[in-house]
């Protein structure tokens, strides 16, 4: 009999099952914090030579609040070894119980794969929009009249930028568009549809899928089928 090859992956904590809301009111907690808190000042393992001077060089450029993190975070990329996920970057950088400060916001954004002769196959960042949950967005339109809108609206909004952009350059090229299983929706598709952009995704494993229905015999009574 083959034995199981055994998984390399670090064991992940199995939590108890949430049967309530939460006993704890966060700004409570906030309004006393916790003396004995842990904060993350460096890396658990720095980084060094010309990478360590491209991160400080970087961090720079950012507000001092936020700046030193940005070497922190690069040194958990470079050490994470399981799933490439933030969660895991800062468990390789060392990150304490401050793990709310290293969490960003959340954008979608959107990005060109090309081929490099040296450094294979990159993404280009072109542009990115500010996403902002329904629960937070009556302080933001309070103050700033911000207006809640999807991820799926801000991307189908990304697409056409960059399809109007493409199209007013001159190029006639194909448009491949790689999404995660979250945009594989039918208003998304439908959008993508009409400028003719092929979307590659991938579905849940319990997804339905059905195919287009035969033609239909002349004469046959009753409803047309549409799937």
């Amino acid at each position: 009999m083959a034995k199981r090859k055994e998984n390399s992956r670090r064991p992940q904590p199995r939590h108890k099952r949430k049967l309530g809301p939460s006993q704890f009111d966060k700004r409570r907690r906030l309004a006393t914090p916790n003396p004995n808190r842990k904060k993350t000042v460096r890396a658990r393992v720095p980084l060094s030579g010309g990478l360590a001077a491209m991160a400080a060089s970087m961090g720079g450029l950012l507000d001092a609040r936020m700046g030193f993190r940005l070497a922190i975070i690069m040194a958990g990329i470079v050490l994470a070894g399981e799933r490439r996920v933030a969660a895991a970057w800062f468990v390789a950088g060392g990150v304490q119980d401050d793990w709310d400060r290293f969490y960003g916001h959340n954008w979608v954004s959107l990005a060109m794969v090309v081929k490099h002769s040296l450094w294979g196959v990159i993404a280009l960042p072109l542009r990115s929009m500010l996403y902002v949950r329904a629960a937070n967005c009556p302080k933001w339109t309070e103050k700033y009249g911000w207006e809640f809108r999807t991820k799926h609206e801000q991307l189908i909004d990304l697409v056409a930028w960059f399809v109007e952009t493409a199209r007013g350059m001159g190029l006639r090229c194909a448009i491949w568009l790689a999404v995660d299983g979250a945009y594989a929706a039918r208003p998304f598709l439908r959008a993508m549809g009409r400028w003719s952009v092929v979307v590659v995704s991938r579905l849940r494993k319990d997804a339905a899928l059905f195919d287009l229905p035969e033609e239909r015999a002349p004469g046959k009574r009753g409803r047309h089928p549409i799937y």
